[in-house]
This record gives structure tokens, C-alpha cells and sequence, in this order.
């Protein structure tokens, strides 16, 4: 029965969520009266974390973990497109 337990940790998670040919570690806790999830890419050791209630259900607040770690895994010309404004069809404003 202890090895059922020890498992809060998914060893290479692949699929739809899962980066081109990466492994990622999910590990989950239990904080009070919330959930703690971690992503780690095992390629490069970066890692997210999300929080949410403990009564979440743990694949989802995975799922939303693994995302967030693919937009902080995502090429920077990427990131930078994603959080560019939409331009202004007026022209009557400017950044400054």
C-alpha cells in the first residue's frame, strides 16, 4: 500500500500537454485547504507551480500546471507576439 502514495510524483507525462520529446514531473501537495502542484521540465529543471483548492481534482489543476509551464517554456519571440497589444486602428495613440 505505500507504494500507491509514494506515486505523487508522474514520471515522464507525455501527450497533447507534454512538450515536443520532453518528460515533465508532476508533483502535488496539500497546503491547508489548498493544493500545491509543481511542473518541472526534466530536460532543462525549469519549474511552475499553481495553486487551487484541495478539492479540485489533481489532473486538472495538473493539466493547468503543465500549461503554464509550456508558456514559460515557449521560444521568447513567441511570448513576446502573445502579450503585444492589438494594434490601434485609429493611429491616435502611441506608447510611450
Amino acid at each position: 500500500m505505500a507504494g500507491r502514495h509514494a506515486g505523487s510524483r508522474k514520471r515522464g507525462q507525455r501527450g497533447s500537454d507534454a512538450p515536443e520529446g520532453g518528460e515533465i514531473y508532476l508533483e502535488y501537495t496539500v497546503v491547508g485547504a489548498q493544493m500545491r502542484a509543481v511542473a518541472i521540465d526534466a530536460a532543462s529543471g525549469i519549474e511552475v507551480t499553481v495553486f487551487g483548492p484541495a478539492k479540485v481534482l489533481r489532473d486538472e489543476l495538473g493539466r493547468l500546471a503543465v500549461r503554464k509551464l509550456q508558456r514559460r517554456l515557449a521560444p521568447q519571440d513567441e511570448k513576446n507576439e502573445a502579450d503585444r497589444p492589438a494594434p490601434n486602428d485609429t493611429g491616435t495613440s502611441r506608447l510611450v
